[in-house]
């Protein structure tokens, strides 16, 4: 059973269509049939992808494979019988489970209807095609992916007749994660492309109609678009399933559950135990993809299993807008034309292995 249709899951069936498995039955479910790629969506923001660039459809994909594909959430995991609880109501009994569903952004309860959700993935094209024309738009969240997606809308606004009045709120510098050369250089960008930044600062209150920071600061928003750090899906906790601290699934370098050897997890939405302070991105869960269908078949067929081990540095490429984009690698780091298109032909090639 594959619980998501994250980047190992999307390997995994193209895996299963080169290799199928004998007398097994293999089963992807998601709550929608397609899944988005994150790594294009500033590039969607923005007007230079259509739909249909940066999504797969993973029924047809499950088809191609043999996999049977269930369009449904899972609301409840029992490790004790082996089953699934949907959430339609349905139980699935499984042998073997594999969960890559991604993470989530949990903005605090309390701002809740004044923020607009794009995770999970499957919620984002259509949210966003309305956010980026509201009158005031204000982002949360001075990582990679807020200042993408700000950098997006604010392009799109410009090239669209729209007023360059987006608002970034971060409560560190840009890109924390990276270097400061990197931190500095992203803020004159996105200071030149017009994006407005408040750093060192953070968001206290929230009506309907304006946001006020610690500092006293009072923005006018028309709904807040919260894009700070992951958090976990519930479904790990509430099925007693080893957890990090945040409520990630706890995996060993095989991908495997810690204590439950036929439980086994990806992406973002996992923990690797010897590695708990890993990033959560793309990069990381591409990497996953090439162990995890192998480890599957090696624990179904008894062998060993393979351990993941990740990389040190990798190359980062961060969309600014027109054409344009921040590319890092270790302490190197370039904005340039050129990135954006290294990082356009990276997208556009991986996007097109799993819509043949």
């Amino acid at each position: 059973m594959l619980v998501g249709g994250g980047h190992a899951h999307l390997k995994c069936l193209l895996d299963i269509r080169k290799n199928p498995l004998p007398n097994q039955n293999i089963y992807l479910i998601s709550p929608d049939r397609y899944q988005y790629y994150s790594g294009m969506f500033s590039g969607y923001t923005e007007g230079l992808y259509s739909i249909d660039k940066i999504r797969v459809d993973l029924k047809y994909m499950s088809e191609k494979a043999g996999v049977t594909f269930i369009e449904d959430k899972i609301a409840k995991v029992s490790v004790s019988d082996k089953t699934l609880q949907t959430n339609t109501g349905t139980t699935i009994p499984f042998s073997v489970v594999s969960f890559d569903t991604g993470s989530f952004i949990k903005g605090p309860s309390s701002f809740k209807d004044y923020l607009i959700q794009i995770k999970p993935n499957y919620l984002f094209a259509d949210r966003m095609k309305e956010y980026r024309a509201v009158k005031f738009p204000v982002v949360v969240g001075g990582g990679a992916s807020g200042v993408e997606i700000a950098l997006a809308i604010t392009a799109w606004r410009k090239k669209n007749g729209y007023p360059t009045n987006v608002k970034l709120i971060t409560s560190s510098k840009l890109l924390p994660s990276s270097s400061i050369k990197a931190s500095i250089l992203i803020r004159e960008i996105a200071v030149h492309k017009g994006l407005s930044i408040i750093e060192d600062d953070r968001v206290e209150e929230m009506n309907e109609s304006h946001v006020t920071t610690q500092k006293g600061r009072s923005l006018p928003h028309s709904l807040v678009l919260w894009l700070t750090g992951p958090s976990s899906p519930d479904i790990f906790k509430r099925g007693s399933l080893p957890c990090d601290q945040n409520g990630f699934l706890l995996v060993e370098n095989t991908l495997q559950a810690k204590g439950l050897p036929f439980i086994f997890g990806a992406g973002d939405c996992i923990t690797l135990e010897s590695f708990p302070d890993l990033p959560k991105n793309g990069v990381y869960a591409v990497r996953q993809a090439d162990l995890l269908w192998k480890n599957i078949t090696s624990y179904l067929n008894g062998e060993v299993c393979s351990t993941f081990s990740p990389q040190r540095h990798f190359l980062s490429l961060l969309s600014t807008g027109n054409n344009e984009a921040l590319l890092q690698y270790g302490s190197f780091t370039v904005h340039s034309k050129l990135a954006w298109k290294l990082k356009n032909k990276i997208d556009t090639d991986y996007m097109k292995k799993f819509q043949k």
